[in-house]
């Protein structure tokens, strides 16, 4: 992995943990991830849980741009057509691409094709069924027009990755989870099971609430080396190598 995709992927998965609604998911993730997977258009479908579990209802969807709205909105109408779908309904987070299931011929001429996405002239999509707890909670998927070519291998390494993270904030903000108790449980962890000190839990407190380095050294009055010693030692206790592994703690 380059370098500079790792950091842009690294940024991208902490701002992901500070989303609170799907507009945010929508505005700091599904924009954001165009630059580390190019496509032409995206969207994600919520599932919404029913009394048989073998059904999948998909709603609310979020789409970029806005306008493939449309294309969507037709496709929940006949996604009980879709058998790539059914591939996707499991207890565990599983990606697939279409183009290696079946023939160019074949998934260009379907019906289910040709009525929703042939306007837009799509050539290839990456499907990402987002799972938590072995709740499905919803489909992410990218789409490509003939013009970029189909998706890589490399393409699904970097979303297989990115999927685990997207996992618990999407089961956070579908499930409205109560923050401020939460993040009061979170650092009692911290302190009587990684033995935290009361200076790492205020450090530890201020990355829960999205604050940057300079921000946390200038509210607590130390500099910026004297933060990175407590930083190496927040990481070392809780057996993590990063801020985002450190905020996924907090969705466990």
């Amino acid at each position: 992995m380059e370098k500079n995709t790792f950091l842009m992927i690294n940024d991208m998965i902490y701002d992901l943990y500070s989303c609170t609604s799907l507009n945010e998911i929508k505005a700091k993730f599904l924009l954001r991830l165009k630059m580390v997977i190019p496509y032409s258009y995206a969207s994600i479908l919520l599932h919404e849980t029913t009394e048989d579990p073998d059904t999948i209802r998909l709603t609310t969807p979020i789409c970029i741009p806005e306008a493939f709205t449309e294309a969507e909105n037709e496709y929940m109408k006949v996604a009980d057509e879709d058998h790539l779908l059914w591939l996707l309904h499991s207890r565990e987070p599983r990606l697939v691409r279409e183009s290696d299931l079946l023939e160019d011929q074949q998934r260009l001429n379907s019906p289910l094709y040709v009525h929703c996405y042939r306007k837009y002239n799509i050539f290839d999509s990456m499907q990402y069924a987002s799972v938590y707890q072995q709740e499905l909670l919803g489909i992410l998927t990218l789409f490509r027009t003939e013009k970029d070519g189909p998706f890589t291998n490399e393409d699904m390494f970097y979303l297989q990755a990115i999927g685990m993270h997207l996992n618990a904030v999407l089961y956070q903000i579908t499930h409205s989870q109560p923050q401020t108790n939460d993040l009061k449980q979170t650092l009692a962890y911290l302190k009587n099971t990684c033995h935290l000190t009361n200076r790492e839990l205020q450090i530890a407190e201020q990355i829960y609430q999205y604050r940057n380095n300079d921000e946390i050294a200038q509210s607590l009055g130390i500099r910026e080396n004297t933060l990175q010693k407590h930083l190496q030692n927040i990481f070392r206790k809780t057996n993590v190598t990063s801020r985002w592994e450190l905020l996924r703690l907090r969705m466990q």
